[in-house]
């Protein structure tokens, strides 16, 4: 029978990816919950399966505790070949199955197969506890499915004929069967992705256990008459046993020499700067290891040190300083080391510590006069967490090959300046950039500026339009970048979607000068890109200090430019200079950002709501749902302050949904209370991006026990640039739904009037910033008037946000304008405050309001259409 981690190439991502989830709690909490299930299923199929104690048809007896023996000896001895990360495993498990089937009972063959299996997983192969978990509850719904198959079609009694001997046989297969499709679906649930090469050993693994089972009748059929012949089934067990061994070792041996070859081949075939990645690229597939770098130490003080490493399919440009001494300590010339984190000395700790491993190959390579490297892999990530010996080998061949590649004195130069550069956009690296900051400091006639910049948006873009879409702006962001610099100037990207410059200053550059050249420098950034035919747009967050002013140091200079950069993404200023005052609020940032994830689960988040009245029935039309967080220490705190730090801490889509609920519990309470008013919610960006997001609403609807009318969504009006029409997709589905859909802060936005023709929307939200000018700016009343006409015409309705004055209310409702909000009638409030508030509202304080702002006449007439609670309460 297959192993059940690694049934056929499936052990590749099964060990390969648990081996891995000690990094990512994700998948192992995916992982955890399927192997529940299987432990579900197995104790369903145990409750209906007859559950006898004793055979009397049996000629002799078999003890549970011989046959967890047997499942370890086969569990222990499986055939494992390893070819990169695809692991082929298959074992003889079959047998012990079949016996269990036949001679105890469906509990004692469960119990004989995790009390059998699990000491060969745990010191054997050494696993994990994921590992572990996972294969004893396949093992125990294995066993489960066997003895339901066999029991439910022959019985209790001993299988006589051609015919009933094929039952225990099938009960193996389908168990094996199990198995790989479990296996297969457990990889998919951890990759994300289907790959066909998961069933590549289904059709080896079902003829080894039919033949195992086949095997077994046969010895069974030989001992009926005479039990002790059983004993003559052993030696050929063993003997195919060690055959299995055998050719897995010769097998894993040619595979080796192949990998030997495909590596040579692949270095081979490289030209440039890539040369270094390709061989740690291959390096850890070959050795299955998570992590692979390699370090070159110079003796020459005209010659950088550098060190590359891939760490979970990651390139990075590490200090070489911080882990020569640990590298070069443990390591010799030639000579493959092994270091683990227990047995490590003080220099080499700090390198497992660094690099978050517990095990480390290392070995010399690259030695020449004034030169000596450095290659390690860290952590196996396979179905054994330790190295063998084989490959202790064949690490040492594949550094050879490696250090014969890079002794040519032109790689190793070229490997120098990609490690003073991006691979990704040929800027600098972070390391050159602090190098030549550190210089321009120690020059007294030299004075400039330091920018930090990072990219708005650009999280959405590489999600929804994909990886390699995000690497080609990135790419254009770069040049952008050095088309608008001087050549003085430097510009480096230190990783992600973050660029720093430096820019020298001359004598008759003034702050103003400096400023205008940032916003141009903003500007062109942010223009439209064009990419394979789509078009969008992207925002930049500059932070910038003037040195040496407010710095003397690199590291100082470029702490307070990030501290500057993000106070620009959390005002959305565009540009802000550094001052010592943003130092004050930096410990409160942090704290915040530390809190955001806790506040959606501690209470300290909170939902708000603000009333929509018409203006010309003075009905309370609508509330608006607004998150609220109240720290424990900090007190109140913003929404633009908080939600860009739940943003930066990829917490916007539980925001959106926490809100959602929320408000659809208080739609049912406003409605429960004879008040059928809608409640309506922001979207960000992100949310327009997830196309599971109606699909989730119409779920909280119904759980709720409300209809689409009772939620409308609220999208602002640059929420879709950066993928229009999967935006447009999402809205088109919420409105099919029955959800209402409406444009927020309507005019501050860049894109919606060009599009606005096939926009799924109901109603315009007219932005604060205009309306409350209205009375003091002729422009400001032109847009609004503006937007109240084009939503007329396009049968749009319209809202005016910001009614915080009597002659605000007025001229909006000259114009035309549908509903309001505002403080001049109501500031946001929590539901009970809310349903208060609302259920002692009455026709004679819109009378009221309506007579103090001369708004106009007010009908009696309008009495009858007031809704039943407010009838009540003027009663």
């Amino acid at each position: 029978m297959s192993d059940a981690t690694t049934a056929g190439s499936t052990g590749t991502s099964v060990e390969g990816r648990l081996g891995a989830l000690a990094r990512s709690s994700s998948p192992r909490t995916r992982v955890l919950a399927f192997a529940c299930l299987l432990a579900m299923i197995g104790a369903g199929l145990l409750s209906w399966t007859p559950l006898p104690t004793t055979y009397p048809d049996r000629a002799w007896a078999l003890p549970w505790f011989a046959l967890a023996v047997a499942f370890g000896i086969t569990e222990a001895t499986a055939l494992h070949v390893e070819i990169r990360k695809e692991s082929h495993s298959l074992s003889l498990s079959g047998i012990p199955m079949m016996f269990g089937l036949l001679f105890v009972s469906p509990v004692d063959l469960s119990l004989a197969y995790l009390c059998g299996a699990a000491p060969a997983m745990l010191w054997v192969r050494k696993s994990d506890v994921v590992k572990t978990s996972w294969n004893l509850c396949l093992f125990f719904a294995e066993a489960a499915l066997a003895a339901f198959v066999l029991r439910h079609v022959l019985g209790t009694k001993m299988p006589s004929s051609l015919l009933e001997w094929t039952v225990p046989l099938g009960a193996v297969l389908a168990a094996e069967l199990l198995s790989l499709v479990s296996v297969s679906l457990v990889i998919m649930v951890v990759d994300g992705r289907f790959r066909p090469s998961l069933f590549a050993d289904v059709g080896q693994s079902q003829i080894l256990a039919a033949l195992a089972g086949t095997f077994t009748v046969t010895a069974l059929s030989a001992s009926s008459g005479n039990p002790t012949m059983i004993l003559f089934a052993i030696v050929p067990v063993i003997g195919v046993g060690a055959l299995m061994q055998s050719s897995g070792q010769l097998s894993q041996r040619f595979q080796d020499l192949q990998q030997l070859h495909g590596f040579t081949r692949a270095l081979t075939n490289e030209r440039g700067p890539r040369t270094v990645d390709t061989g740690l690229a291959e390096l850890v597939q070959i050795m299955r290891s998570r992590s692979a770098g390699l370090l070159i130490v110079s003796n020459d003080p005209d010659t950088p040190s550098t060190m590359r490493v891939l760490v979970d399919d990651s390139f990075h440009d590490l200090d070489p300083n911080a882990f020569s001494a640990g590298l070069l300590a443990v390591s010799d010339d030639r000579s493959v080391t092994e270091v683990n984190l227990d047995e490590a000395g003080r220099s080499s700790r700090h390198v497992l510590q660094s690099l978050n491993a517990s095990k480390l190959l290392t070995i010399e390579v690259l030695t020449e006069v004034d030169r000596v490297g450095v290659l390690f892999v860290a952590d196996r990530l396979g179905m054994r967490s330790e190295f063998a010996s084989e490959e202790l080998r064949l690490f040492g061949s594949l550094a050879n090959t490696l250090s014969a590649r890079l002794s040519n004195d032109h790689l190793v130069a070229e490997l120098e300046t990609q490690a003073q550069h991006d691979a990704l956009t040929g800027l600098s690296n972070r390391l050159t950039f602090e190098v030549a900051l550190t210089a321009s400091l120690s020059n007294s006639d030299h004075r400039g500026v330091v920018l930090m910049i990072d990219l708005d948006r650009f999280k959405e873009i590489n999600d929804s339009l994909g990886h390699d879409m995000g690497d080609r702006l990135l790419i254009e962001v770069a040049n952008r970048l050095r088309a608008a610099g001087r050549s003085t100037d430097l510009v480096a990207r230190f990783g992600g979607d973050e660029f720093a410059m430096l820019l020298l200053l001359r004598d008759s550059d003034t702050d103003d000068d400096v400023d205008r050249r940032l916003r141009a420098l903003r500007h062109s950034i942010c223009a439209k890109f064009n990419l394979d035919g789509i078009t969008f747009e992207i925002g930049a967050s500059l932070g910038v200090l003037k040195w040496p002013e407010l710095g003397h140091d690199s590291a100082t200079i470029l702490r307070h430019a990030d501290t500057a950069m993000y106070e620009a993404k959390r005002t959305q200023a565009g540009v802000v200079w550094y001052e010592p005052a943003l130092d004050d609020d930096a410990p409160r940032r942090l704290d915040l950002y530390l809190s955001a994830r806790a506040a959606l689960e501690t209470g300290d988040l909170f939902v708000h709501y603000q009333p929509k009245f018409s203006t010309t029935t003075g009905l309370i039309t609508g509330a608006e749902a607004l998150a609220r967080w109240t720290h424990g220490v900090h007190g109140d705190v913003p929404p633009s302050e908080f939600v860009p730090l739940l943003a930066q801490a990829g917490l916007i889509g539980h925001l959106t949904r926490f809100v959602i609920e929320h408000a659809i519990s208080t739609a049912a309470t406003f409605r429960d209370a004879g008040m059928d008013i809608p409640v309506a919610v922001n979207l960000t960006p992100r949310d327009l991006l997830d196309p599971e997001l109606p699909e989730d609403i119409a779920r909280m609807l119904e759980s709720g026990g409300v209809g689409p009318g009772a939620l409308h969504v609220e999208i602002t009006e640059d929420a879709m640039v950066v993928d229009f029409d999967t935006s447009v997709s999402v809205l088109s589905r919420l409105r099919r739904l029955g959800v209402r859909v409406a444009i927020d802060d309507f005019g501050t936005g860049y894109s919606s009037l060009q599009h606005l023709h096939r926009l799924p929307v109901d109603e315009l939200k007219i932005d604060r910033s205009f309306v409350s000018r209205m009375s003091s700016d002729d422009r400001a009343a032109a847009i609004v008037r503006a937007s109240i006409n084009l939503a007329g015409d396009l049968g749009l309705a319209t809202v005016s946000e910001g009614i915080d004055d009597p002659v605000t209310l007025r001229l909006v409702s000259e114009l035309g304008c549908d509903e309001v909000q505002g403080f001049l009638i109501q500031r946001p409030l929590d539901t009970p405050s809310f349903l208060e508030w609302a259920l002692a509202w009455s026709y004679e304080q819109w009378v009221a309001v309506t007579a103090e702002n001369a708004v106009g006449p007010v009908d009696d007439d309008i009495r009858p259409v007031l809704p039943r609670v407010v009838q009540t309460a003027l009663h």
